[in-house]
């Protein structure tokens, strides 16, 4: 059982023991002495457990943009997707040599690179917004090949994961388009025709693999799932597991993100019912819904365990590798949500039948949390482990590839002493109003974090990088709501901020200084 190491902090206190020609650097958000190594690579001040490290492989100041899966094949050596943001054809597929940190472009202009895997015939396989595409590393161009299209490319998930089972076989997420399969009059649909049919999305596809290695007619295998984003074969018992990126309810609470064990032919509940058998509010029938059956959740199939709300698992995988002989077996989990509950890589042990036990969930990586100057907010998602037993994963937001390795804890860096800003009387009532116009109306429905106290929120959003003090334009969260960051504007499916308001947020922005 792994023991959690005491907190980071105490070992920055001994950051005047650093060598005296250590050069402190900032990579991607990160403070890092360059002569303090984690694997060979930059450790940095993130909490892991006693006698392992974490370092910082690669950064945004190498070219990475927005990775979100990386796949070792060997030796230093490795392919990662990198989706870059939201607008199409804009990503890119890299070859990544970990010892020389160098970047090779393979593919460029990919739309929304995300699933990434290597199939049966050696080949590497990309998942794209509507289609799964493979190559050979030795002429990529020359052998590109489309192997998977016409995949449902609408709504608010439009992202391709995949994963080969024993056989060779494809099985792909199809992720649902909406949150809780509303109508434009925000009432539930019922059947919802997200997840019903012979053809629904909210479900995970098998694509057999033919004797001459296509990949052609399908089924599906399961459904009621809202967005298949982990998937994971467990080795010895074959069985299939998926994490449930849930629904997004206001509170913090609920629901649970859920680890599903995959049975063909099962339906999971959504939009109908999470957790164990709790139905969605949204679906009650009542006067107001009475389009809507009463709806016995107990049809629906529950998940073998939970991970707390809003999480996000992003990837999965069964360790196996000689340099955690603790971990070997145990199933791993990238949470990469925003709240509080994410920002962490967990595993869960399993029990006698290959079924991972929730009470068991340890952190692998935790304490990841802004320090100003220091650290940012962690973001992991797609995870490998190289021929060593390292554990390799990127960050999409912080654009980093990341090492977890054995060592000892960064002593690196001061935290920064970053003050807080005082508004004045006119700027605290010009924010109430952008809270009202902008953030309440457009955003609070899934970021809560937009509500409270005016000063308090400023201030948060400041030290969450979201507002760059004086520069309104070159704010994230201005970018983030005009559409010029990710190349969609937020918020997905609801009400855009208008360029009215967004010129008040620039120039609120503008008249803050430190």
């Amino acid at each position: 059982m792994i023991t959690p190491s005491k907190s980071i902090m105490a070992a920055l206190a001994l950051a005047c023991m650093s060598a005296p020609h250590a050069e402190i650097k900032n990579l991607s958000g990160y403070q890092v002495d360059t002569e303090s190594l984690c694997g060979g690579h930059p450790k940095v001040a993130v909490e892991t457990p006693e006698g392992t490290c974490m370092g910082i492989v690669a950064s945004v100041e190498d070219g990475l943009l927005r990775p979100r899966r990386i796949l070792s094949l060997g030796k230093n050596e490795f392919i990662i997707t990198d989706m870059k943001g939201w607008a199409p054809n804009a990503g890119k597929v890299w070859h990544f040599n970990s010892q020389t940190k160098k970047l090779t472009a393979l593919f460029e202009k990919v739309d929304h690179a995300h699933g990434l895997g290597q199939g049966p015939d050696g080949m590497i396989y990309v998942g794209t917004r509507s289609t799964i595409f493979k190559f050979a590393l030795e002429n990529p161009k020359e052998s590109k090949e489309v192997v998977i299209s016409d995949l449902p490319l609408e709504g608010n998930h439009p992202l391709t994961h995949f994963i080969f089972n024993e056989t060779g076989d494809l099985i792909v997420n199809v992720s649902a388009p909406s949150n809780q399969c509303l109508d434009d009059k925000k009432r539930p649909q019922y059947p919802c025709p997200q997840s019903e049919g012979q053809d629904p999305e909210a479900s995970l596809r098998l694509y057999k693999r033919s004797l001459d290695g296509s990949y052609s007619d399908y089924t599906v295998i399961a459904k009621g799932l809202r967005n298949s984003m982990a998937l994971a074969i467990e080795p010895t018992s074959g069985q299939l597991f998926q994490g449930e990126n849930g629904m997004d309810f206001k509170e913090l609470e609920t629901p649970k993100e859920e680890i599903n064990l995959i049975t063909e032919g099962a339906h999971y509940g959504w939009p109908y019912c999470y957790e164990d058998s709790k139905l969605n509010p949204k679906y009650k029938r009542s006067w107001r819904n009475r389009r809507v059956p009463k709806i016995d959740c107990s049809v629906y199939t529950n998940p073998v365990a939970h991970l707390p709300a809003h999480s996000a698992p992003l990837d999965m995988l069964f360790y196996s590798g000689g340099m955690f002989p603790e971990l070997e077996g145990k199933l791993l989990v990238s949470l990469h949500g925003y709240r509080e509950t994410g920002h962490r890589i967990v595993s869960l042990d399993l029990n006698n039948s290959f079924l991972p036990m929730e009470d068991t969930r340890s952190e692998i990586v935790g304490g990841w949390t802004i320090e100003s100057g220091l650290t940012p907010k962690g973001a992991p998602v797609g995870m490998t482990v190289d021929e060593d037993g390292n554990i390799f994963f990127v960050e999409d937001k912080n654009k980093t590839i990341m090492v977890l390795s054995k060592g000892s804890a960064s002593q690196t860096g001061q935290q920064g002493t970053q003050q807080e800003l005082k508004l004045s009387h006119s700027q605290k009532e010009e924010f109430k109003q952008l809270q009202q116009r902008i953030f309440e109306k457009s955003c609070v429905a899934c970021h809560d974090q937009f509500s409270g106290d005016g000063e308090k929120l400023v201030n948060q959003l400041i030290k969450d990088r979201l507002i760059q003090v004086g520069e309104g334009e070159q704010s994230l969260l201005v970018k983030r709501i005009s559409g010029t960051e990710m190349g969609t504007q937020m918020p997905i499916g609801g009400d855009k901020v208008s360029p009215e308001d967004t010129q008040r947020l620039v120039d609120f922005i503008d008249s803050l200084q430190n």
